[in-house]
């Protein structure tokens, strides 16, 4: 008989791509999960992984085991879901994760249309949790989340994109601030010559996001400098900041579309955007999708219409 436990270590690590994953997945030591590799491996009388560079990959041995292993842990989740109540059933959740390089609130405004009309249609709880790309996708892998948005491109074989938008940029200010300071925008108005006539600071994201870096090869492009006057790795934090007058700034718009909308803030440079900022909506390859789904889906790629 097999160690079923040794086949669960092995599913794992081949569902999320190495030792270092897995062993967080697992919550125990890597060496601890190696050791049980190899008496599977010397149980089996296989290889089950190898290594390419620095990259662990399943041996053709490996990957007929992951077939077999897939379908008896698969077949155990289906055990598993039909012995819940009713009421157990209800609580379904359709889990999304959020990168933190994607501002929070705007999620938010997002997802609320999705919840308010699918209201008595659905049992499902949508969960929305925010962490580094890398504990997302590697839940994303092992089915604990259901759909992944992010503004950084995934390349793996198990990872599905399934919308990607292009977000226009553009420079944020307080249109409470240019009446205090008296200055005149309009539609001719430059990035340039704004920044040159505009007393304060940059309120701009911090070093480890990816909107910084574009943010810093866009002033270099236009030739401009400008002091920092506030630097924050939150974007809703940056937002806030902009509205509330602390300084200027570059966005994507359907990050302040209300306030836009509200009047709060204004815009500057053109309708298409300085540049572009991508987001991308991801999910589990062979995951099947239901009508709530889609619906999110559906509602992320109408954000390309904002620009």
């Amino acid at each position: 008989m097999f160690n079923f436990n040794h086949l669960y270590y092995f599913h794992i690590t081949a569902k999320v791509g190495g030792v270092s994953n897995a062993a967080k997945y697992l919550r125990i030591s890597q060496p601890s999960l190696s050791s049980q590799l190899k008496i599977l491996e010397s149980n089996l009388e296989v290889k089950l992984f190898e290594k390419k560079g620095r990259v662990l990959q399943l041996t053709p041995d490996g990957e007929k085991a992951f077939a077999y292993t897939k379908k008896m842990f698969d077949i155990a989740s289906e055990f598993s879901e039909s012995l819940k109540s009713p009421g157990e059933k209800m609580n379904e959740r359709l889990h999304v994760g959020i990168s933190e390089q994607v501002e929070r609130p705007f999620i938010a405004d997002l997802l609320s249309p999705v919840i308010r009309d699918h209201r008595g249609q659905t049992n499902k709880i949508i969960s929305i949790t925010s962490a580094p790309d890398d504990a997302i996708l590697q839940q994303l892998r092992t089915k604990e989340a259901d759909l992944m948005l992010t503004n950084k491109p995934i390349y793996a074989e198990d990872v599905v994109e399934l919308a990607t938008i292009a977000a226009p940029v553009n420079l944020m200010v307080s249109t409470q601030l240019l009446k205090t300071l008296k200055m005149k925008v309009s539609r001719n108005t430059t990035v340039q010559d704004f920044l040159a006539a505009f007393p304060g600071g940059l309120v701009i994201p911090s070093y480890k996001m990816k909107l910084r870096h574009e943010t810093d090869l866009y002033i270099e492009e236009i030739k401009t400098r400008k002091k920092i006057s506030f630097e924050s790795d939150i974007l809703s934090v940056v937002g806030r900041a902009i509205v509330d007058g602390a300084g200027v700034g570059f966005l994507p718009i359907p990050y302040l579309l209300e306030e836009i909308k509200l009047g709060l803030v204004t815009v500057i440079g053109p309708k298409a955007g300085l540049w572009k900022h991508s987001l991308y909506m991801l999910s589990h390859k062979e995951d099947h999708y239901d009508e709530l789904t889609e619906d999110i889906v559906k509602r992320f790629k109408q954000l390309d219409k904002w620009s």
